[in-house]
């Protein structure tokens, strides 16, 4: 943490520059990631714009785990929401494959339309 989203310390009961951290003991058969797309401090707001890239099949969360005792932990995507626009408004759309035919599908309001995993 930053300088202006410092941690208060409830020992010394001062702000503190700090570090978050946090161990994973298992993960479900189905995992959701959801990531901040916005930032906030004191002064602004503002949408984060870094391009995530994300592996289709076999993401593996193994590692991450810290119980020993947890099975493979390997995730396939099935799908995407993507956030068009700032702050004030936007339009979202979505990715996603269909569990029944295995075709990914773009959704865009009331248009669905066939296209491929890349």
């Amino acid at each position: 943490l930053g300088a202006d989203d410092a941690w208060y310390c409830p020992n010394c009961q001062k702000h503190q520059q700090a570090t978050k951290k946090f161990d994973l003991w298992s993960l479900p058969e189905m995992l959701v990631i959801h990531l901040k797309r916005f930032s906030y401090n004191r002064y602004w707001r503002d949408k984060i714009d870094t391009m995530i890239e994300f592996p289709v099949k076999n993401l593996d969360m193994t590692p991450y785990v810290i119980n020993s005792a947890h099975g493979q932990a390997v995730y396939d995507l099935i799908s995407v929401s993507n956030h068009y626009g700032g702050m004030g408004g936007g339009h979202y759309t979505a990715y996603g494959k269909n569990n029944n035919d295995n075709n990914w599908y773009y959704f865009d309001d009331n248009s669905v339309t066939q296209t491929n995993e890349e």
